[in-house]
Formats: C-alpha cells, structure tokens, sequence
C-alpha cells in the first residue's frame, strides 16, 4: 500500500541522504522507492525527482566512467540549469550567492558590472526582438485594415453590437461558468464579432527599453567591466 506523507514529515531528508551516496546497482530500487511507494502531492512530487535526479547523477559518476572534478561538476551543473529551465536563454546567467556578503573580500562579486560578451549578447538578442516587433507591427496594421472592413460588416448584421460588445465579443476572462457558456455559444455556430488584432511590443517601454540597449545605454545602473576589472 501506498504511504502518503507531507512535507513537514521530513521523509525527504532521508532521500536525500541516500542520493547521495547512490551507486548504478541500487538506483533502479531506489527510483521506484521514491516514485511508486508513496502517494504524492504537489509539493512532495518535486522532492521525489529532485532525489532521483541527484542520486541518478551521483550513480553516474560512481560508475567506470565517471570521477568527475570541480570543474567538470560546474558544468553539468550550468547545462543541468539551462536545459531544466532556461532553454530559451540566449543571454548568460548568473547565480548569486548571498553567502559571500558575510566576507569582505567578496565584494567584487557585487558589482553591478557586465562582462563584454555578455553585454554584446543582450544587444543582439535586444535587436532580434525589435526586428520580432517590427515584422509583427506591419502585420498588424494589414490586420488592422481588415479588422476594420470586418467589423462595419459585422455592425451592418448586428446593429446593437457597438451598444453591447459582450453579447458578441469572444469572452477574454470570466468565470467557469462563464466559459461554459462559451463553449455552448461556440458549438451552437454563434457568430463572434472579429477580434481586433494585437499591437505587440511596438513602441511601448519594453521596446523603447530594447532600444535603448540596442543605441548602447546599460540600463539597471550597470556598466560593463573592463577585462582587468
């Protein structure tokens, strides 16, 4: 039978001690341990693969082909980070490690400083969500024009539709019962005003922000280092 536990119980801490001393022979044991024993809520879910997860690696560099060094282990650290959950970054990443604020010659690591690549790198990526922006705006303003044939078409059948938008309009949030209601109208063939098509980031702060970087103003209070820096 199948144990449930929360969080406050603390069977995790156990889970991680084990991990860390997993080899390739038990881990199979040890997964469907963490997995298949154990009724799991939100919370205790994260605990079980974050075990499985450490002590599959730790199994790993147990193995002939494993010994890693310091250095190594940074690395698959970075790769574990990027390919977990920040896949899309295309600018560099930082860990801070407030520890360091308890000793003063750490305080190098506080500066509000860029490296030059880095730098280089949010240009770049700055650009390319501008160009991202700017196809998007000339799209909409195709869009715009059709909107706006669609929509006196639209009127032209449904007079009272400017007088009252949301008998016509798609609902854009609301509650369960209101999206029911929805999808009652939708299967019933009813028929929806146009939608009014999106802007985008065109012109608004966070372009004029991209714009900013991309003319070479470091915003944040930053500025970036020098190589002897």
């Amino acid at each position: 039978m199948k144990q449930t536990f929360s969080e406050e119980m603390n069977i995790q801490d156990e889970w991680y001690k084990e991990a860390d001393t997993m080899t390739m022979d038990k881990l199979p044991a040890f997964l469907d341990h963490i997995m298949n024993d154990y009724n799991h809520d939100y919370g205790t879910i994260c605990h079980a693969i974050t075990a499985g997860g450490l002590a599959t690696m730790h199994a790993l560099d147990r193995s002939d082909a494993g010994g890693i060094t310091g250095f190594q282990a940074g690395c698959i650290m970075w790769q574990f980070i990027r390919k977990w959950n920040y896949s899309s970054n295309k600018s560099g990443l930082r860990i801070v490690d407030y520890d360091d604020f308890l000793y003063p010659q750490y305080d190098y690591k506080f500066n509000k400083t860029l490296s030059s690549d880095i730098w280089e790198a949010i240009k770049r990526e700055a650009a390319a969500k501008i160009k991202e922006a700017d196809a998007e705006h000339e799209k909409f303003l195709k869009d715009l024009s059709q909107y706006q044939i669609d929509v006196a078409a639209y009127i032209s059948k449904f007079p009272d539709y400017p007088t009252n938008p949301e008998k016509y309009e798609h609902l854009s949030c609301g509650t369960g019962a209101e999206w029911e209601q929805e999808a009652i109208k939708e299967k019933s063939g009813f028929e929806f005003a146009p939608r009014k098509p999106y802007d985008g980031a065109y012109g608004n702060s966070v372009y004029q922000h991209w714009q900013s970087i991309v003319n070479g103003v470091v915003p944040f209070g930053y500025r970036v280092s020098k190589e002897d820096d």
